[in-house]
């Protein structure tokens, strides 16, 4: 036992090497869609979720906005494309999953901060609500039309193929069709 892995790589052995407290959390694990939530608490993080780095130019913003933003219709349907469906239809993310994820960019994010912070406390309330897609309406409402410029029609054919995504892999989990948050 003492010449497994571990047990020569750690001193001591049992214990868990801790990294610096990440800026944002990533839950990897989803019956939904995966949460970026901001660190603000500067908790370390073991492998119940994933931690994100954001570059020091970036992290303001980042940690400010990004949670919100993440919550769009497009990084919805990324996440059902690069997660794999296990249990119970479960959506996992892997660490190398998560660095496909297709969240905004930071130019992206930057240009839609007035509409990001005027959304944010009724996304939070939606959230609180456990209302998914009302937030996701709010925040595609604010980032995807607003900054992006995309059409009604585009967003519901991402809105569509996230559905038709979900509710696959929830039935191949064996809960069968579930009806949106």
């Amino acid at each position: 036992m003492h010449e497994a892995y571990k047990c020569r790589v750690r001193t001591p052995w049992w214990r868990v090497p801790l990294q610096e407290p990440a800026d944002l959390l990533l839950t990897y694990m989803n019956a939904d869609t995966p949460r970026l939530v901001a660190n603000a608490a500067g908790a370390h993080h073991l492998n119940s979720v994933h931690g994100l780095y954001l570059r020091a130019e970036q992290r303001e913003l980042g940690r400010a906005l990004l949670p919100y933003a993440a919550l769009n219709s497009m990084t919805l349907l990324g996440a059902e494309t690069v997660g794999r469906a296990y249990g119970g239809g479960l959506l996992k993310i892997e660490p190398r999953e998560a660095d496909r994820l297709p969240v905004p960019s930071p130019a992206l994010v930057e240009a839609a901060r007035p509409a990001l912070e005027e959304a944010e406390p009724e996304v939070t309330a939606a959230l609180q609500r456990g209302q998914l897609l009302t937030a996701v309406e709010r925040v595609d409402a604010a980032l995807l039309t607003g900054a992006l410029g995309l059409a009604p029609g585009e967003i519901a054919a991402l809105r569509a193929g996230r559905e038709q995504l979900a509710a696959r892999r929830r039935s191949r989990g064996g809960r069968g069709p579930v009806a949106a948050p």
